[in-house]
């Protein structure tokens, strides 16, 4: 299973072109797949007696529609909360920056190290693993910034050591969360139940064709277009941060 994991998340690294042609290419063998099924039985004697009644295969296809649909909602859902979880860690690294800015507690240490956390998380975590893991240097970074600040809120007021403390333990659970949802965007066991009811629901469009091949062609054709389409639709967003270009790090602090 770690393989196939590993098999998906380099797919769905890969451009919506490649994703494309991909699927497609699925979709040629699923098509090629029924459609010999259709051919074979249709040579078999006494077709007719073993083509099933033309409505038994919506069985098949709900069961297929509804693993895909929810299939669909778990992709679609992870997506808005990596956008949520950019939005939230943004929002924690920008009122740390003020509360340390020369405007507030003028702690230039402190804030030298969450600039420093923000370069190699835009840097490691971003472009480089698009944030699958994290990286050793921000990691060393941030744990610098825990110190500076540890260090600091001993001679600060109660409630602007609470306040350090508050906004610290934001940003380090909102980088949990990024790195969380960089690092299990992709199911595999649910990515293979829909494949497979999907060959299954052709294979089910298929037998009702057994004496009608040539009516099979277009109808398996238009079904394996369908799926391609389907599946290519959610494998271009199962990486919610693909698109870097809507999602940028530079948002939160100025980065060089």
């Amino acid at each position: 299973m770690r393989d196939v994991q590993a098999i998906l998340e380099l797919l769905f690294q890969q451009s919506a072109f490649v994703q494309f042609l991909i699927f497609l290419v699925h979709g040629l063998i699923v098509f090629g797949i029924a459609i010999s099924f259709v051919f074979y039985m249709n040579r078999r004697p006494d077709v007719q007696k073993w083509t099933p009644v033309g409505p038994y295969f919506a069985s098949i296809s709900v069961v297929f529609a509804l693993f895909l649909a929810f299939h669909g909602a778990a992709i679609w859902s992870n997506k808005a909360h990596a956008e949520r979880a950019f939005v939230d860690a943004g929002s924690s690294i920008k009122r740390l920056d003020e509360m340390l800015s020369p405007a507030q507690l003028n702690l230039d240490g402190p804030r030298s190290s969450l600039n420093r956390y923000v370069r190699y998380v835009f840097r490691d975590e971003w472009r480089k693993s698009r944030n699958s893991r994290a990286s050793e240097r921000a990691e060393y970074a941030f744990r610098e910034l825990q110190q500076r600040i540890g260090a600091a809120m001993s001679q600060l007021p109660p409630g602007n050591a609470s306040q350090l403390n508050t906004l610290l333990n934001d940003v380090a659970r909102t980088r949990s969360d990024r790195l969380w949802v960089g690092g299990n965007h992709t199911e595999a066991v649910s990515w293979l139940a829909v494949l497979a009811l999907g060959l299954l629901t052709h294979l089910a469009i298929a037998s009702i064709h057994f004496d009608k091949p040539r009516a099979g062609v277009i109808a398996l054709a238009l079904l394996s277009l369908t799926t391609t389409m389907a599946y290519w639709s959610l494998g271009i967003v199962d990486d919610p941060y693909r698109m870097m270009d809507h999602l940028n790090p530079n948002a939160w602090l100025p980065v060089t």
